[in-house]
């Protein structure tokens, strides 16, 4: 080998290396993990790095006819969602500038170098659980969460589900500003429509920090992706001071919350977005984040009405961002009055006192504003931020700030039938007709009937829409709701830095273990017991089996895809056999553990079909091996179209009628051997998965003849029986 061959090589390897030691700490640096236990679905990242939310939960399951395509996680958190922490402190940058005031920012959209800003603190980010994670094993396939059932159990947590992180801010730079997080969730249905996150701030430092702040923002949503820009969203509490002194005319919550407004530039009405063919609602949601507790010092940790000192929310792209601004600007954005440069023609900034001054620190809508009048080319989505401070911390000192992202909805059986039974404006769901409304829609709040069976709603009468859009609208009233829930909780509980516990009278029980055998035009369910064995959950009283078997809706006939009640067995039941089935189709469950509050456990961490590929986890009753297989056996397609089975990967050569043990040969018709199956399972059908040759080629097109010779056994001897066939292959 030559001198500049050998150089050349080494270089390569050294570059290798280099990416290869880059790479896994990436992936080292990027640890990912879920509070699943409910409705609101939350997802944070190591180093704040990144943060996600999805809501409902159970929805998202429906997403064959609710969500479309690509949309269909319902997710809700855009990137633009993260923390700033500002201090007044003299350095020099890694650039060489210096400066009066540092801060620091955790937000994926908005700042480019995280993980070298706000730094991870190495073997701190965990997920704990309260209870053991159930495991999930389907026909002798151990489909559990492997990540879930390795993170750490705590029976003392004080949420079914914990993550804690620790990160240091400009570890480099002599910030001396540390952010911990311990983040809550609960499988409870009365307490499942949010998260909690609790921030402690501290000074690491040897020396004083002086005017800190803390800022938070987040774009929570209706939708996946930077869309139609229909983002609404309004800043409630301004006055909440009033109210915690005892005046019930204050603002009672101190909460941003958004939701799917309407663009008066598109065709049809596009609040909520309903689907443009079918009708149905996609997002009727509403979601948002409220303040549950901000220290009002680092001496006096009782909650501070006055915080947080500046709230309201900037069209995405307009608020500042370490990417091109300094520090000074960042700094200003979290201590001073809003940018009058923001656009203000439909909101106005105010004071505590709920007047409109220049100089507040309140940004809200205008009263009376009418949101369907604006254009999705002048507007952009809008950010929810609230900024905390200014706090005085000496070395050592911590101050604690406590949030809950929140979310409401109408139930999904109304945003599919009143969608149906509402013209929208879009010429394609005129070629399929209205669906009158198949029952009553009563206001749960109030108990009044809103919208009367057999009714037809029309965008052009605006009566009706206005009617639409109150039924759209009692997300609000859900996510107060929720909201107020989740301040009730936090402030009459003893949690702090991920001990104590929450005032629940019981906890929702832990999720049993679930294992599912396809058997003969049956499907046998057996659970374990981990639901009598949480000393927390009170008497476990019954069980409840869940199934989801409808196929895809028809395209002229959009329907609820979600998991309904099958049965329910005594405490004393741990097996279930579902015979109401169809051989062949693909069928779907839950199990869940009932206490005698009459509260369920969780139907996330059981639940099947939640795999990427979701027919991965279906159990499919089969039929039993044929005594005539000799004269009955057949394969089905027959022609089979290859192209159709790569676009419909359920589509599948498969034979039926089989003997219980057998071994399938499949040859060209000049009698060369293609490939061999063996069927070991017992039951009467088996496919051919893959179609390929033994060198793993595709097959071509053509005929084939396929062989079918008995065995004794699983692994036995041939019997002496055959069968001889042929079939099609098109490409």
């Amino acid at each position: 080998m030559s001198r500049s061959a050998a150089v050349r090589r080494w270089l390569a390897i050294q570059l290798l290396l280099g990416f290869l030691v880059l790479v896994c700490g990436v992936v080292q640096a990027q640890q990912t993990r879920t509070l699943n236990v409910g409705e609101l679905y939350f997802l944070l990242q190591e180093g704040f790095a990144d943060w996600d939310m999805r809501y409902p939960q159970s929805w998202s399951f429906a997403r064959s006819i609710y969500s479309g395509l690509g949309d269909n996680n319902l997710d809700m958190l855009h990137n633009a969602c993260g923390f700033d922490v500002g201090v007044k402190r003299t350095w020099t940058d890694p650039g060489g500038a210096q400066h009066d005031v540092q801060v620091a920012m955790a937000n994926p959209q908005k700042c480019l170098d995280i993980q070298t800003i706000v730094v991870p603190v190495s073997g701190t980010y965990k997920r704990y659980y309260r209870n053991p994670y159930p495991q999930k094993v389907l026909d002798g396939k151990n489909r559990t969460d492997v990540v879930a059932q390795g993170d750490p159990v705590n029976p003392d947590l004080p949420s079914d589900v914990m993550i804690y992180q620790k990160a240091n801010c400009w570890p480099n730079y002599g910030m001396g500003i540390q952010v911990e997080c311990w983040a809550y969730a609960l499988a409870h249905p009365d307490y499942d429509d949010f998260v909690i996150l609790e921030f402690v701030i501290t000074n690491t430092s040897n020396e004083n920090r002086n005017d800190v702040y803390f800022g938070f923002r987040a774009e929570t949503s209706a939708h996946t992706h930077y869309e139609d820009a229909d983002l609404w969203g309004n800043y409630y509490g301004v006055t909440y001071w009033k109210y915690a002194q005892g005046d019930r005319t204050g603002d009672s919550l101190r909460i941003y919350y958004s939701w799917c407004a309407d663009d008066k530039a598109e065709a049809g009405d596009s609040k909520a977005r309903p689907h443009p063919q079918w009708g149905h609602f996609r997002e009727p949601q509403y979601s948002g984040f409220v303040l549950l507790h901000a220290d009002k010092s680092p001496d006096d940790e009782s909650d501070d009405p006055r915080q947080p000192v500046k709230a309201g929310w900037s069209q995405r792209e307009l608020s500042p961002d370490l990417k091109v601004a300094t520090h000074e600007v960042m700094y200003d954005f979290l201590s001073k009055p809003w940018d009058p440069a923001n656009p203000t023609s439909y909101a106005m900034h105010c004071d505590e006192n709920y007047n409109e001054s220049p100089n507040g620190m309140y940004r809200v809508l205008r009263p009376g504003i009418n949101v369907r009048d604006y254009d999705m080319l002048t507007e952009q989505e809008k950010s929810g931020f609230m900024s905390f401070g200014p706090y005085q911390m000496k070395p050592g000192d911590d101050v604690r700030i406590v949030i809950a992202f929140v979310a409401g909805t109408i139930p999904l059986r109304w945003a599919i039938d009143l969608g149906r039974a509402y013209e929208n404006g879009y010429p394609q769901q005129a070629t399929f007709g209205l669906v009158p409304l198949p029952y009553d829609i009563v206001n749960p709040f109030t108990g009044e009937l809103m919208v009367p069976r057999g009714s037809i709603l029309h965008r052009s009468n605006p009566a009706d829409v206005r009617l639409k859009d109150a039924v759209i609208d009692l997300g609000k009233q859900y996510v107060f709701q929720h909201a107020s829930r989740a301040v009730r909780l936090w402030k009459s509980s003893n949690v702090k830095k991920g001990q104590g516990r929450f005032n629940l009278p019981v906890f929702a029980p832990a999720s049993p273990s679930l294992y599912g055998f396809s058997e003969y035009d049956q499907v046998r369910l057996q659970w374990g017991n981990e639901a009598e064995q949480d000393a927390r959950a009170g008497t476990i009283t019954k069980y409840r089996i869940y199934r989801d078997y409808k196929r895809p809706p028809a395209m002229t006939s959009p329907t609820d895809t979600t998991f309904l009640l099958l049965a329910e067995v005594p405490a004393t039941s741990h097996e279930y056999i579902d015979k109401q089935i169809v051989r062949g189709d693909k069928y779907y469950y839950y199990i869940t553990a009932v206490n005698d509050k009459g509260i369920e456990s969780s139907m996330f961490l059981n639940m099947t079909g939640t795999s990427q590929v979701r027919e991965d986890e279906a159990l499919t009753p089969t039929r039993g091996p044929d005594p005539d297989w000799t004269e009955n056996v057949v394969v089905v397609p027959n022609p089979f179209h290859a192209a159709g089975a790569t676009k419909y990967p359920g589509r599948r050569l498969t034979w039926l009628n089989l003997p219980a043990y057998c071994n399938i040969r499949i040859y060209t018709m000049t009698g060369d051997l293609v490939q061999m199956i063996k069927h070991v399972s017992g039951s009467g059908t088996d496919d051919w998965l893959r179609q390929d040759t033994f060198s793993t080629m595709e097959i071509v097109s053509g005929v084939y003849i396929y062989v079918i010779e008995e065995l004794d056994g699983p692994h036995g001897k041939p019997t002496g029986k055959k069968a001889i066939g042929k079939f099609v292959v098109i490409k």
